[in-house]
């Protein structure tokens, strides 16, 4: 893959989303700096050539390019967008700019209330420190500080010192640097960011700030932050470690390099900013106002067509919203060329459309922008009634979740609640868990999820096999879950292993067996979390129900049999375990899918 594999489309997509998000904002995301030579030009607007290009190369075949990728520098990126019809300029009166490094991503634990995490980050960086009362003991750093701080108000975060060679949190102190992003995370989720100012080491002025830990350590390496931004929402951080190939929970800072920031720049929220209407794909006046409640409205009223002398509303734009969830699941580009979406989603047409109905992948991909949740790029959008295959195949045009949405349905509740709201509301008659597996979303048939697993492939052809003597073994190489046995361990020891529903107290081999089950499962698409609030203490019996979503805890805290509704008991609990209710109604949600599902 290369620059040849760039398509007009997909530079039209890039560009409507550098529109939306801001030249400053969309370069940020993706991982590139500023352009020094040459400047795409469109409608009289200047772009950053590269930037556009690489993630042109995402929306036409799926994988980002980076600064790193284009063989042959800015010259060929010039070449490949004039061969597609647009304008490159000469930016050379740029160039004596020198280059910013990209920016490193740098994971900060908060720390837990023995820490004070909450009360330091609210003192210290939410609301920050006057320079003033910490004047006496900044010495040569206070001309640095009022310059960085003209309102006299230092926004600060420190660490404590390690004694460690070379762990993760020595790389971070040693190599972390100025421009460098960080991400605050606490209880499994990234809840703000700021940028890295200035950097200094300083025991007294971390002792004035925050005073000492039990050890009588002080957080002395000290970071002066800008562009301080917390979210309204917090970000659930499993997609976002596994990416990086950081073990969750986070447990120390972490540092990861551009590169590996890059990759997870989709799955965290852009730069706060107002909406840009773009003029190639105008979107709906409200687009930037949707909410979740307005997405699920829009889910459940499509302007569906409808065959003659029948009121059943056809499947096909649900049916390519599912397969777009699945891909938002999946952490999958958000849009698609014609040619991909023609190749995966005729088959599910052809497999669950209404009866006698044509597969027509091209009546969704076009009518599906009537909803305000999609967006086409690469076809004027006064292109008919509906574009014909011969044409879209001739324009390669890009289309799919407008980003508004998208990033809506990242939340994975969010997420669910749409699921729930296609199935019930254009899919009565249809084997739902067979339609939900075979679009991507199979993992909703349990509480669990997904297990991320990559075998040899091998595995049909060794279940067939017979043979007399011992089993035959073989390689195989997975990749699997890592769980928090501490955290497991301390929810059995708080219930002295009796089960929260049934209260049994099970023994085996002469010692106590109860089982830790997660509420909102860890793997894919549920993501949650591996934390106390998300466990609850279960028999075998109760846990192979409760995952295989045949009992529920209502809102009153009465478990439920999800088929009928009948009472079991109501769920124990005990000082010291804190139950989050946002798991348990995520929880009962899905059991509100299955019961849809199998009905």
């Amino acid at each position: 893959m290369g620059l040849g594999d760039i398509t007009r489309a997909g530079v039209l997509a890039a560009v409507a989303e550098c529109q939306g998000l801001g030249r400053e904002t969309f370069r940020r995301r993706y991982g590139f700096g500023r352009a020094l030579t040459y400047v795409l030009v469109v409608d009289g607007d200047n772009y950053d050539s590269k930037a556009i290009a690489g993630v042109a190369h995402l929306y036409s075949v799926g994988a980002l390019l980076s600064a790193d990728d284009f063989s042959g520098g800015a010259r060929t990126v010039a070449q490949r967008l004039r061969a597609l019809g647009f304008t490159v300029e000469d930016g050379s009166t740029a160039a004596d700019r020198p280059q910013q490094a990209e920016p490193q991503i740098l994971l900060q634990p908060r720390g837990g209330a023995r820490l004070r995490g909450a009360q330091n980050f609210a003192k210290s960086v939410h609301q920050g420190i006057r320079i003033s009362d910490i004047q006496d003991v900044l010495g040569d750093q206070a001309t640095t500080l009022n310059a960085l701080y003209p309102d006299g108000i230092a926004r600060l975060w420190g660490a404590t010192p390690t004694a460690e060679a070379n762990n993760e949190k020595v790389r971070a102190l040693r190599d972390r640097r100025v421009g460098d992003d960080v991400y605050f995370y606490t209880a499994n989720h990234f809840f703000a960011r700021a940028r890295i100012l200035d950097l200094f080491t300083s025991s007294p002025v971390a002792r004035r700030v925050w005073g000492a830990d039990s050890d009588n350590a002080t957080w002395e390496h000290i970071m002066a932050l800008g562009d301080v931004e917390e979210f309204p929402t917090p970000v659930l951080a499993a997609p976002v470690l596994r990416r990086m190939k950081v073990r969750a929970p986070l447990r120390s800072l972490t540092l990861r390099s551009p590169e590996s920031y890059r990759s997870v720049l989709p799955l965290l929220p852009a730069k706060s900013r107002p909406e840009v209407p773009s003029p190639l794909t105008p979107p709906s006046a409200t687009a930037d106002q949707l909410t979740a409640e307005g997405l699920l409205e829009r889910l459940g009223s499509l302007r569906t067509h409808r065959q003659p002398g029948s009121k059943t509303p056809s499947r096909h734009q649900p049916l390519a919203l599912l397969w777009a969830i699945s891909r938002i699941s999946a952490d999958r580009p958000r849009l698609t060329p014609w040619a991909l979406f023609r190749t995966e989603v005729s088959p599910l047409l052809a497999e669950f459309g209404l009866p006698g109905s044509k597969v027509t992948p091209e009546y969704p991909f076009w009518h599906l922008r009537g909803s305000d949740l999609w967006e086409v790029h690469g076809m004027e959008r006064d292109a008919g009634t509906a574009p014909g295959t011969g044409a879209l195949d001739t324009h390669q045009p890009v289309a799919g979740l407008t980003h508004t949405s998208a990033e809506l349905l990242r939340d994975p509740l969010i997420r669910l609640q749409a699921v729930i709201k296609l199935c019930s509301t254009y899919f009565d008659g249809v084997d739902q868990r067979e339609l939900l597996d075979r679009v991507g979303l199979a993992g909703y048939a349990t509480a669990d999820g997904l297990v991320d697993e990559d075998s040899d492939g091998q595995e049909g052809a060794a279940a067939t096999e017979r043979a007399t003597g011992p089993a035959a073994r073989r390689t195989r190489t997975s990749s699997q879950l890592v769980r928090d046995a501490a955290i497991a361990a301390r929810v059995k020891e708080l219930h002295s292993h009796a089960c929260q529903i049934c209260e049994t107290r099970l023994q085996y081999k002469r010692r106590p067996y109860s089982e830790a089950a997660h509420i909102r499962g860890l793997g894919t698409p549920h993501d949650g979390p591996d934390e106390l609030p998300n466990l609850l203490c279960l028999c075998p019996n109760h846990h192979v129900l409760f995952d295989g979503l045949e009992i529920y805890v209502d809102v009153d805290g009465v478990v439920r049999h999800t088929h009928g509704d009948e009472s079991v008991g109501r769920l124990r609990q005990r000082n010291g375990h804190p139950i989050d209710e946002a798991h348990l109604d995520y929880h009962r949600t899905l059991c509100e899918l299955s019961r849809i599902t199998r009905s």
